[in-house]
């Protein structure tokens, strides 16, 4: 149920999710994930696992009397963290718990950072996974492993953003013995420095946010295609092309961060988008996409539009909501949390409101009218149980053809207004290419530099 609410949440706020890799198929697997986006990684995690992990989390969460009824059914295993109780900090009954999971093969998953922030980089791993994954294979587990897994966002503060989900190469733990029934210091460390830089390979690496923004929209550039209309160049190959350009001398990383930068000052002070620059924007494409929207509006606007009006009020509760917070790391964890309960709220009322003769329930027929047809053909009436059943899943369903019907209706409107904007400079245009093409070619000596040199290989 759990990873089946996750998948909801997953599609409705990111426009894709890319995955990369998988867990082994035998064994016992600890999954180490990046922390970069609060609640919203664990969701993405189950989402794309199909299953519920057995999450360790600081065990502060537990204060929240509301939250304990949700933690238990989540099965988290709660931890102390230094940061909350000092030094009289004391997991061994939390590691016990872990292990025991492992016996049972469930699959674990730690973000053992510890915290979530907005750095571009991650931080200092905690010992933790590596002192579990010790202790379960000193207890006779022998197909122990931990899976770096890397999440990054292209940008975590959009709603229907885009995120990539990496799984590295597992890192089997051998038995070792326990050092008077703990783990040895010196194969915790050892471990956990091999986390670290399994981790670092799957996530965003930079000095500075403006490192992190700069390199990742210079490997962008570089790898959009002549005459393409792909909008969105995978995750996946901007991810890995950023990681190896940041390997590059910091003099030369700083060359580059300034020429793209020029680069879309110029671009966007003339309002023109980078992908139309080098794809065919011709008028024989807006017009057949013209034609699609005309097909969809003359099919899918009623539904659409249902799903609109049914679902407006709780997004718009949601993206108010998501204004509060000032860090950016928080906004994506209170709208998941928020949408989770106002989004089945909503529904739930509207499919109870659809019956009787109240006002409410009279404006509830109207916001799904479209579904009389279906209630009258299998129902034969809009009273009881059946047509409320059927009226509350369709909403979301409704509420999936008004995401689609948006996001083609502001697809076309861009390119109409980027044709405008490619017409009304003409002039200016090769000057703009000229500055893009001085983009990709420092892209390209840049890798070029790194792979004769060794810097841009995978650990």
């Amino acid at each position: 149920m759990v990873a089946w609410v996750a998948r909801i949440l997953g599609r409705a706020f990111f426009r894709s999710v890319e995955t990369v890799g998988a867990l082994p198929g035998e064994g016992r697997v600890i999954i180490a994930a990046s922390h970069l986006n609060g609640f919203v990684d664990p969701v993405l995690l189950v989402a794309d696992l199909g299953v519920l992990p057995r999450f360790l989390a600081k065990a502060t969460l537990w204060k929240v009397v509301a939250a304990r009824p949700f933690l238990a059914l989540a099965r988290i295993i709660p931890v102390q963290r230094r940061v909350d109780s000092g030094d009289g900090t004391d997991n061994t009954s939390a590691f016990a718990a872990a292990v025991e999971a492992l016996r049972d093969r469930h699959i674990l998953a730690v973000f053992p950072e510890g915290t979530t922030h907005d750095e571009a980089s991650i931080r200092p791993l905690r010992t933790g996974v590596a002192r579990i994954a010790i202790e379960a294979a000193a207890a006779g587990l022998d197909d122990v492993s931990i899976v770096p897994v890397g999440i990054t966002y292209a940008d975590k503060v959009a709603v229907r953003g885009r995120a990539l989900i990496e799984f590295g190469e597992p890192l089997p733990v051998a038995a070792t013995p326990l050092v008077d029934g703990a783990p040895d210091p010196e194969e915790v460390r050892r471990l956990t420095d091999r986390l670290t830089v399994a981790i670092r390979a799957l996530t965003p690496d930079f000095d500075t946010t403006e490192d992190a923004l700069g390199v990742t929209r210079a490997a962008e550039i570089s790898l959009q295609p002549a005459g393409s209309r792909i909008a969105d160049v995978p995750m996946s190959t901007v991810a890995d092309r950023a990681r190896r350009l940041a390997g590059s001398p910091p003099a030369e990383v700083d060359a580059l961060i300034d020429t793209t930068a020029r680069y879309e000052m110029v671009r966007g002070a003339l309002r023109l988008r980078d992908v139309d620059l080098v794809a065919d924007l011709r008028l024989r494409i807006l017009t057949r996409r013209v034609a699609w929207l005309a097909v969809l509006v003359v099919v899918l606007a009623p539904f659409a539009l249902a799903g609109l009006f049914t679902n407006l009020i709780p997004a718009l509760i949601v993206v108010g909501v998501g204004l509060l917070p000032r860090a950016p790391v928080s906004k994506g964890t209170i709208r998941l949390l928020v949408a989770a309960v106002v989004f089945p709220v909503t529904w739930l009322a509207i499919a109870v409101w659809d019956v009787g003769l109240p006002w409410y329930a009279r404006a509830t027929r109207e916001l799904t009218l479209p579904l009389e047809p279906l209630l009258r053909a299998v129902f034969g009436t809009r009273s009881g149980w059946g047509p409320s059943l059927l009226v509350f899943v369709s909403i979301p369903i409704l509420g999936a053809l008004a995401l689609l019907f948006v996001d083609r209706f502001r697809g076309l409107v861009a390119d109409a207004v980027a044709a405008r904007a490619l017409a009304d400079r003409r002039g200016q245009v090769p000057e703009v290419l000229a500055r893009r093409e001085s983009v990709g070619r420092m892209v390209e000596e840049l890798l070029d530099a790194g792979a004769r040199t060794g810097v841009d290989t995978p650990v």
